[in-house]
């Protein structure tokens, strides 16, 4: 038969490899959840990327459209005026230079928008390692749960001895 403070130490050390096995089972998922949602805004940012490179394809078509259309509408104004020649040249490297600074705008607002979806990946990727580090940071360690089973029958059999020879 075993005696009561062997029970007691047996049960304290079960207690205190459930407890570390818990501990780092709940950091491990909330490890994985924070990775997934990180994975899950990466996606979104991918997205995102997408859309403002679409955007911007879009847009550059419409406005070389609108400079063709100008340029056009210049020549026949200049043609059925009689104000070929210099005036008309003039006319048409305005539209150009127009199209070209308009055309230079929007390129670096695409790459700044491309750049800010870049600062928030870096931003989630360093919230996520944070996140990690507190989850296993958290988590009852090896030798914390060591010494805390230690302690435990450590004080059990203090109690167990002054009883023993108080009575």
């Amino acid at each position: 038969m075993c005696e009561p403070a062997t029970i007691m130490m047996g049960l304290t050390i079960a207690q205190g490899v459930s407890s570390f096995i818990g501990g780092q089972q709940q950091a491990e998922s909330q490890s994985d959840a924070a990775i997934a949602n990180y994975e899950a805004f990466q996606e979104q940012t991918r997205v995102k990327q997408t859309q403002i490179n679409e955007e911007y394809r879009n847009k550059d078509f419409e406005r070389r459209k609108e400079g063709q259309r100008a340029r056009a509408e210049a020549m026949t104004a200049a043609g059925e005026s009689g104000a070929l020649g210099f005036t008309a040249d003039r006319m048409i490297a305005d539209t150009f230079m127009q199209q070209g600074f308009d055309l230079v705008a929007m390129e670096n607002n695409r790459n700044n928008a491309i750049k800010q979806t870049n600062q928030e990946n870096k931003s989630a990727h360093a919230r996520t390692q944070g996140a990690v580090n507190t989850a296993y940071s958290d988590a009852p360690g090896f030798i914390e749960t060591g010494l805390q089973v230690g302690g435990t029958i450590y004080r059990d059999s203090q109690m167990i001895d002054r009883q023993t020879k108080g009575a």
